[in-house]
């Protein structure tokens, strides 16, 4: 099983999420190249990118938690719930953050940006995305048991 305590569905679902997301970032990207090549601009060149990331990983993301492969059953300490509710505070300490990188990059300039705006709402609408997959699961956890 190696050091992931995953079985092999969980890996091969992982996998294929990771694969997809992948994808799914590339051809974002290229999209974006493009629009910038006709000289369609919808975001600023950085935070363009941020978005793009934000969409990939969130993607991903969403779907090994929904799909059951986030973390498997294991043998350590903590049971499967708690490395969720680890990974949760973990993504939650990572998300205020940025939160705040944003907030005091945004002060010190004069001209009113849009950026970290746009980057707080991405990280607010992930951790919420993030919260209602957690709470389906759980809510499925109960009633399979």
């Amino acid at each position: 099983m190696g050091r992931t305590n995953l079985d092999e569905r969980q890996l091969q679902k992982k996998h294929k999420a990771g694969n997809q997301a992948f994808i799914l970032l590339a051809f974002l990207l290229l999209a974006d190249m493009g629009l910038q090549n006709y000289g369609i601009h919808w975001l600023e060149y950085p935070l363009s990118n941020y978005v793009i990331f934000l969409v990939g990983v969130g993607s991903y993301l969403v779907r090994i938690i929904w799909n059951g492969s986030y973390v498997g059953p294991g043998s350590g300490n903590l049971t499967a719930n708690g490395r969720s509710i680890l990974g949760a505070v973990l993504a939650i300490l990572v998300a205020l953050c940025v939160i705040t990188a944003a907030w005091m990059g945004s002060s010190g300039k004069t001209s009113g940006g849009t950026g970290p705006a746009i980057l707080m709402i991405f990280t607010a609408v992930g951790l919420v995305i993030l919260g209602t997959v957690f709470w389906i699961r759980c809510r499925n956890n109960r009633e399979d048991a």
